[in-house]
């Protein structure tokens, strides 16, 4: 038998409360699409262009499907319920399109719910007062939900935009920050930007005559045309965007945008979209300009870290320089000045002379012009030290032999002082330019030697504290000051009081912290517990050989 259905009676109330449901689901699924929509893409591409009739078709091909729903649930359904039906299909539509289409889709609904599924069906007329006060509820509703919908997928839309921009913005910020350099900021910021924008991208900067070049590009070098460079000299000297896609110089293949509008050469971006034909939507025009100003602000900061720096290092050199000099007027000279008396007394008097005398002349002469040769050898070795032109060659040596090699040397020029020695009775090893680290811990005998008083000894220990190898030199002297211990190892730097008296050239702690700073290790000073200095020297204690191989 054919199953026959009887349209149910439909009241007032129970209209109104079913368009009043519909409208509560319908503001749900909006949020969900709405949702769903902005979760879709972390990454906007620019906002799809529809053409006013494929927007019109789309509602239609929409409102189709919707009525072919309708129709199999008309079986289930009363005719009020049959409203939810349009209302997402009016939904669907508002959130994919324009208010405009939405309302083309209500009206769409309106008429056919009312053709086909009131009483009587097939024609407009509305028989029962409850059947027009449904249709009539259903287009208010359905109007209402077209509207929050779409300003709800306007919400929705413009949110995701912020979001892509504050992340761009977060990303291209820690890119620069961790950029050393113009040329550094210059690369990673032309690169953040074609990657972001889906551009190429290259930054021009002014070049000595009013030109432009290319200092960086991604992803590939690109070539400007004339009217691109047209383009770029407006741009720096109006401090506005101009090229393709402006109003000025639209003929331009590249939009070129001003980085630094507060300087006279500004360098310009040039960006060329993947798209060339159509100009940047809003969010990706305001998102370049504000990447561009941050690349700006980028620059500015590398630059003056740089200008900062020459400053410094020119400050530094001028320093230098005096000290230098004031080092060669004392010191250099002494030595000179008394080889110059020596050798002068032996070539006027040298038959009148003694032979006791002649003897102690010329070992005057020879002691200055070995002191002399020494203060040469630190002024050379702390230039190479400046210059990281110093070379290690390094190879495995017995700590102990380095220790005993620097105190014959000082023992040799200062045959008064009392050097004792205390090593361990093992071997220890260590994986270093001998020559340097006896040079250093010469230095520090040296200078223990010119502060320590007459008949006092020196003492250096040698142990093993933990991974290091730990070497002392203690000396009796006058001891330095708490304040000026950690600044004794500063290039030219003597206290006029203490260990670091006017005896030097203020460069042996230098070069010595220098020397063992190289191989890794660490110089410092305190005070001795009986008075004097303790100049400690610390060295990484490497594997054994047979292990290390």
């Amino acid at each position: 038998m054919r199953r026959v259905v009887r349209p149910r009676p439909v009241g007032i109330a129970h209209g109104t409360a079913a368009l009043a449901a519909g409208l509560a689901d319908a503001l749900t699924w909006a949020s969900f699409l709405g949702s769903v929509r902005m979760a879709a893409s972390s990454r906007p591409q620019p906002l799809p262009r529809w053409r006013t009739l494929g927007e019109y078709l789309f509602a239609t091909a929409v409102t189709l499907l919707g009525f072919g729903l309708a129709f199999v649930a008309q079986m289930y359904l009363s005719v009020a319920n049959l409203s939810l039906v349009f209302l997402t299909v009016v939904l669907v539509v508002a959130v994919r399109t324009r208010m405009a289409v939405a309302v083309y889709t209500a009206l769409l609904c309106f008429v056919g719910y009312n053709f086909f599924f009131t009483q009587p069906r097939y024609t407009l007329t509305i028989a029962r007062p409850d059947d027009l006060l449904a249709v009539v509820l259903f287009l208010l509703v359905a109007l209402v939900c077209s509207r929050l919908a779409t300003r709800l997928a306007s919400q929705v839309e413009s949110l995701r935009l912020a979001q892509w921009r504050a992340r761009a913005l977060l990303a291209l910020g820690k890119r620069l920050a961790t950029c050393a350099g113009v040329e550094r900021v210059r690369a990673e910021g032309v690169r953040a930007l074609a990657e972001t924008l889906d551009a190429r991208a290259v930054l021009l900067a002014a070049v000595p005559g009013g030109a432009f070049s290319a200092v960086a590009a991604h992803p590939l070098p690109a070539e400007l045309g004339e009217r691109d460079r047209e383009a770029a000299d407006w741009c720096a000297a109006h401090h506005q965007p101009a090229g393709a896609h402006t109003a000025r110089h639209p003929d331009a293949s590249w939009w070129m945008l001003p980085l630094e509008p507060r300087t006279e050469a500004a360098d310009v971006l040039a960006l060329a979209l993947a798209d060339e034909h159509d100009a940047p939507d809003e969010a990706r025009r305001e998102l370049a300009q504000a990447m561009a100003a941050d690349l700006a602000r980028a620059l500015e900061r590398a630059r003056l870290a740089e200008a900062l720096e020459q400053a410094r290092v020119q400050g530094e050199t001028e320093r230098l320089r005096s000290a230098l000099l004031s080092s060669v007027s004392h010191d250099l000279r002494s030595p000179l000045a008394a080889m110059i008396g020596a050798a002068g007394t032996l070539a006027t008097y040298d038959a009148q002379l003694p032979a006791d005398d002649r003897r102690q002349l010329m070992q005057s002469i020879l002691d200055e012009g070995q002191r002399l040769d020494r203060y040469i050898q630190n002024l050379l070795d702390m230039t190479r030290l400046g210059h990281g032109t110093l070379t290690l060659h390094r190879d495995w040596v017995d700590a102990g032999e380095i220790v005993l090699a620097a105190v014959a040397r000082v023992r040799k020029f200062h045959p008064e002082l009392r050097v004792s020695t205390h090593l361990p009775s093992g071997t220890v090893l260590l994986y270093v330019h001998p020559a340097l680290i006896e040079q250093a811990l010469f230095n520090i005998l040296e200078n223990a030697a010119q502060v320590s008083p007459p008949g006092a000894s020196v003492r250096v220990e040698l142990g093993v504290v933990g991974e290091q190898v730990e070497i002392l030199v203690i000396d009796r002297g006058p001891g330095i000051p708490e304040d000026e211990r950690a600044r004794i190892f500063d290039t030219f730097y003597s206290v006029s009081r203490g260990d670091r008296g006017r005896k030097g050239t203020g460069l042996g702690l230098s070069i010595c912290r220098g020397m063992v700073g190289a191989h890794g290790g660490t110089v410092e000073a305190a005070a001795g517990e009986q008075g004097g200095t303790i100049l400690r020297i610390r060295l990484p204690l490497p594997p054994a050989p047979e292990s290390a191989a």
